[in-house]
């Protein structure tokens, strides 16, 4: 069996797995078909909402069947509309590469109006429903547990919403963590930050709890992840969502290849509340819900860290960071100290190398502040 054919009988099996998790039937179509579906992600929210657009990528046999990066779609015109004419657009030039996303300033929606999403990508334009903004119950906690030494720490967010027809929610979260050089080198930077953001759909349902209680879990994060070594942040979003968003998500979540990225290998036939206005038989993946947000900080310390160099025994660890003797090392650089032959990895030195931002200063919430400048 050559290459070809190997692939392409994955990716027959493969379709028949994601068949199996829809919840309506679905007609299996030509993999090329899939080529260049408009991917829309986001909520529309009070003051500012984040809008991304992407394209599905079609499986041909000359594909890798384990590359499912997103094709962004930049330059498009994004609006937000009221149902009495006011329309907000995305300040993205035409030519930005903005990976996709589009911001978008609304200011405090209005629970008696309702709103949609406007689209213009090429010769198409796609709209979705209008929706009233659903009122979004307040997170009552964010915290952390871990049951020992090598588990993970698990992030819970707790809410509840008594009386209430809020039955269905959605999370998302931004992370702000500290990296630092592992060795002071005058001129290089030693102090970074690096931020990240979630990247799953995260649901949860309160129906049959006690008085609308919720606790879930959000992330799980090995203690042993260098997001932990000095001080890390986690700022949780949580929104109300409509049931039919809720049994979106869960469809997606199923026939996704990659949990909670809208793109690439999705059936064509998975329906939102979005549709193409100038082709309504071209298909469109999005689920666009109108909701206010609440919002919750938590800051967790070095002390759930856990150094993975430590778990080696000794006898097989590898010296970090020491200088060591070389006549010439690629993306090594030069240490003087006595000695013209003496090399460090420039990632021992540098943060930004080591997968961070350069800093004057921390931010004004964190819980300890000091004069970067005098590592400088």
């Amino acid at each position: 069996m050559n290459i070809k054919s190997f692939i392409c009988s994955i990716s027959v099996i493969l379709n028949g797995l994601i068949l199996c998790g829809c919840i309506t039937e679905f007609e299996a179509k030509d993999i090329n078909e899939m080529e260049g579906i408009l991917v829309v992600e986001g909520i529309i929210t009070d003051d500012e909402s984040v809008i991304t657009l992407s394209q599905s990528k079609g499986l041909t046999y000359d594909d890798n069947i384990l590359d499912i990066s997103p094709y962004h779609v930049n330059g498009a015109k994004v609006y937000i509309e009221c149902d009495d004419g006011t329309q907000w657009s995305a300040l993205v030039p035409p030519d930005s590469k903005s990976g996709g996303q589009y911001a978008i300033k609304t200011g405090k929606l209005n629970p008696e109006r309702q709103y949609r999403l406007k689209i213009e990508h090429e010769e198409h334009k796609y709209h979705s429903e209008f929706a009233y903004p659903m009122a979004t119950s307040e997170i009552d906690s964010v915290f952390w547990t871990k049951r020992g030494n090598g588990q993970p720490v698990n992030i819970h967010v707790a809410t509840h919403a008594p009386d209430s027809m809020i039955h269905y929610y959605r999370w998302s979260y931004t992370e702000v963590w500290e990296v630092r050089a592992k060795v002071y080198l005058l001129g290089f930077p030693f102090y970074c930050i690096t931020t990240s953001k979630s990247g799953e759909i995260l649901l949860g349902t309160n129906e049959g709890t006690a008085f609308g209680r919720l606790i879930e879990i959000i992330a799980k994060i090995p203690p042993t992840d260098n997001r932990f070594m000095f001080m890390y942040r986690m700022d949780v979003a949580q929104h109300a969502i409509s049931k039919r968003a809720y049994d979106y998500y869960t469809n997606v979540k199923k026939n996704s290849r990659q949990t909670g990225n809208l793109f690439a290998h999705i059936p064509s036939e998975l329906k939102g509340n979005i549709s193409c206005i100038t082709d309504p038989g071209r298909p469109v993946i999005g689920y666009m819900d109108v909701s206010s947000a609440a919002q919750k900080r938590l800051y967790i310390n070095f002390e759930v860290y856990e150094d993975p160099n430590l778990m080696i025994p000794e006898q097989f660890r590898k010296p970090e960071c020491n200088l060591i003797y070389y006549w010439f090392v690629p993306n090594f650089i030069w240490y003087v100290l006595y000695r013209p032959d003496l090399y460090i990895d420039i990632r021992c030195v540098d943060c930004q190398a080591a997968g961070g931002t350069s800093i004057k200063e921390l931010p004004d919430d964190w819980p300890y502040q000091f004069t970067i400048e005098a590592w400088d």
